[in-house]
């Protein structure tokens, strides 16, 4: 019998990202730029069968507020139902360019990080520009986006938001990683494209 996560990879592979969930050595890197001791808001966008989530879960603060957001709703739910019991954990089945919805209606203002590792190669350019734009507009202005991607080639739309601090190429992982960090940018803002670009 195939795990909820192979299933769902079958299902729709442009929205999983990978066959194989994230291996330790990722998660790791993933974990290096998050200073668990002053977080107050840390947000997951994608958060699958909760691999980062487990570790986050066991690094954060209880008063930190973890956001989940989860577009598979079959992940969602398995989500919901692992953390139920916990304080300042919130799943929320939705996209990732309505984060500033959803921390307004938690009463959350900013956010100290963000943890990414939807597949901005899949996804439609002005869906991937929009979650940039939303996620540079909730972070903290010290606030950390850390992104795991597979290749490298939506660089230039991760910088027209953000700034970059640290690349890191991660090869004990199937498929090897890049873990990337930014900060958010204070350049002029960029006029979304349109359909057809």
């Amino acid at each position: 019998m195939l795990s909820p996560f192979v299933e769902e990879f079958f299902r729709n592979p442009a929205t999983v990202g990978s066959l194989i969930p994230s291996s330790p050595a990722l998660t790791d890197k993933v974990m290096e730029p998050i200073d668990f001791a002053t977080a107050t808001c840390i947000v997951e966008y994608g958060p699958g069968t909760g691999v980062f989530t487990d570790v986050l879960m066991r690094r954060r603060r209880p008063e930190t507020v973890l956001v989940l957001v989860e577009t598979n709703r079959r992940f969602a739910q398995l989500l919901h139902e692992r953390y139920a019991a916990h304080t300042n954990v919130h799943v929320i089945h939705g996209s990732a360019d309505k984060i500033e919805q959803y921390l307004r209606e938690l009463g959350i203002t900013r956010a100290d990080y963000v943890v990414c590792g939807l597949p901005f190669s899949s996804l439609p350019r002005r869906l991937g520009w929009r979650i940039l734009e939303h996620t540079q507009q909730i972070l903290q202005p010290d606030g950390k986006l850390i992104l795991f991607q597979y290749s490298l080639q939506n660089k230039r739309l991760f910088e027209k938001f953000f700034r970059p601090l640290h690349e890191e190429h991660v090869l004990l992982n199937l498929p090897p990683a890049y873990v990337l960090t930014y900060v958010p940018s204070s350049g002029p803002q960029v006029t979304e494209p349109t359909a057809g670009a």
